[in-house]
């Protein structure tokens, strides 16, 4: 503890009371994705440790997807609170109650050198807005947690898009979309790496996901694996 804990205390997102961001009564309330709750993010359905169907998978397509935690209840206001205020050690605290075990494609493949963490970019007029990107800022911990790199330079947005939370109609969400990421002009690292762990906060519809995935395997990604906090 340093002496800002005793100027602006640390207040549970859940309930208020000081010391933590997750008291411990909250982090009983969360709803963490059990490995048989693991979804294929093509089509949505049931699918062992997250890997896509062979019938959804196609070649420039996501290899599977992990999520964390469903998004409701104490896990809702976090991810909200951190998109929208930037609280940096919240991400910390955050991303140490995540469970591992759910994801047994990344505990296989954490310790290859040619796997990289890359967070979903934010447009630059967005990124000057809010000043931050909470896919980054998580992403960051979670890759310090699993000794990769991240790389954030590799992945680029070509465009402003509607935030997709305010689309209610899937096939809006889709076609918001299309053609929104390119490879960084200026990247040459992603040659060194073979596979990527594509990361964000929450897992939607999965467009945002697929559409950065096809980018990235058709610049020589042989293996990209989709990773949020939430779904």
């Amino acid at each position: 503890m340093n002496v800002l804990d005793f100027v602006f205390p640390k207040r549970c997102i859940g309930c208020g009371r000081i010391g933590r961001y997750f008291c411990g009564q909250c982090r009983q309330e969360m709803r963490p994705i059990p490995s048989h709750e693991s979804i294929c993010p093509v089509c949505e359905g049931a699918a062992i440790d997250g890997a896509t169907h062979p019938k959804c998978r196609t070649r420039y397509g996501l290899d599977g997807l992990t999520s964390f935690f469903h998004y409701d209840g104490i896990i809702r206001k976090a991810v909200k609170t951190l998109k929208y205020r930037l609280i940096s050690d919240l991400a910390t605290e955050f991303i140490s109650l995540v469970p591992l075990s759910p994801s047994a494609w990344i505990l296989r493949h954490a310790r290859n050198d040619n796997m990289v963490l890359v967070p979903i970019p934010l447009h630059q007029a967005r990124l000057m807005e809010r000043g931050f990107n909470q896919a980054e800022v998580l992403g960051t911990v979670f890759a310090e947690r699993l000794h990769i790199p991240i790389k954030t330079d590799i992945l680029r947005r070509t465009r402003k898009t509607t935030p997709q939370v305010e689309m209610k109609k899937r096939k809006e969400r889709l076609e918001n979309m299309k053609n929104v990421f390119n490879i960084a002009s200026d990247a040459h690292t992603h040659d060194r790496f073979d596979a990527a762990i594509l990361f964000d906060d929450v897992f939607t519809t999965g467009a945002t996901m697929r559409s950065a995935a096809n980018v990235l395997k058709r610049n020589g990604f042989k293996q990209v694996w989709a990773v949020t906090t939430a779904r």
